[in-house]
């Protein structure tokens, strides 16, 4: 075997080796995977929301922090890893419904392909808060659309720039009390990887990225469309990362409002890692 060959095979056993770690290329999962682009047992895949929990199921990563509806609407049985969580209690800021036409009118809704679970709470929230029903239809063109939901970074550049907004973090803790989990870190039931040592690596990283907003917001907040300020805000009031009780329950309620109108197949109930529901943040 040439050197070349040998190299390259021995780059390949690496990355065999390496847990391969599929996570929302938003700002909001930074503190989630700070420095995992780096670690030599990680292979870090930043993805769009709706593409991760396809990821999952199909094998192409090991762990997904994975949109909350898809534990739902999954082909195969996830356990969830109860490190830490993207959520809110309150205004998220970055999920949003943008209208030209009073909220109480719009009838469909265009939708961000980006994302699963905030599609489904849009439409919850508008069963509870206006006892109607809402049509969603993908989002094609901003400007020529009445009514949009957007979610990330995207969401700051239409900010005051329509005639009626809705923060569905707000909206959805005004209606139930309760915080919203949006994504959490799941592994499917039938894994074969240690995921022991893997929670270990992501709780880890968890607690080096709390620490670190500074240098996260002075690193990495430009290149999201977030300035200094906005950027402090929002890791400061708006975003959640516990992954507590009060978090299960409103997870679990999303989910019980989500079967009661009919936009999951099923609800599963929550299932965790059993040897890590004494470590949640």
């Amino acid at each position: 075997m040439n050197n070349t060959s040998q190299n390259h095979q021995e780059e390949q056993e690496e990355a065999d080796d390496r847990y391969r770690v599929g996570a929302v290329s938003f700002f909001n999962a930074r503190p989630l995977i700070y420095g995992l682009d780096s670690h030599s047992r990680v292979l870090l895949q930043p993805k769009v929301p709706a593409q991760l929990g396809r990821d999952l199921d199909s094998g192409d990563i090991d762990v997904g922090l994975v949109p909350s509806i898809d534990y739902q609407t999954s082909r195969s049985d996830w356990l969830i890893l109860p490190i830490a969580a993207i959520g809110s209690e309150g205004e998220v800021l970055t999920v949003r419904v943008f209208s030209r036409q009073p909220l109480d009118e719009i009838d469909c809704l265009a939708c961000d392909t980006d994302s699963h679970t905030s599609v489904a709470l849009a439409r919850i929230i508008w069963h509870l808060r206006y006892g109607r029903s809402l049509a969603v239809k993908p989002l094609r063109a901003v400007n020529s659309e009445k009514a949009i939901l957007l979610i990330g970074d995207k969401v700051l550049g239409q900010l005051d720039r329509w005639p009626h907004e809705l923060d569905l973090g707000s909206a959805w803790t005004r209606l139930t009390l309760l915080p919203f989990v949006y994504a959490f870190w799941a592994v499917p039931t039938e894994t074969e990887i240690n995921v022991d040592v893997l929670a270990g690596i992501l709780r880890r990283t968890c607690r080096k990225g709390m620490s670190n907003i500074d240098d996260i917001i002075e690193r990495y907040a430009g290149q999201h469309g977030f300035d200094d300020e906005i950027a402090r805000r929002y890791f400061a009031d708006n975003i959640v990362f516990d992954f507590g009780a009060r978090q299960r329950r409103g997870l679990t309620r999303f989910y019980e409002l989500a079967y009661q109108l009919q936009l999951v197949p099923r609800q599963r109930p929550l299932r965790f890692y059993p040897s890590l529901l004494g470590g949640m943040l």
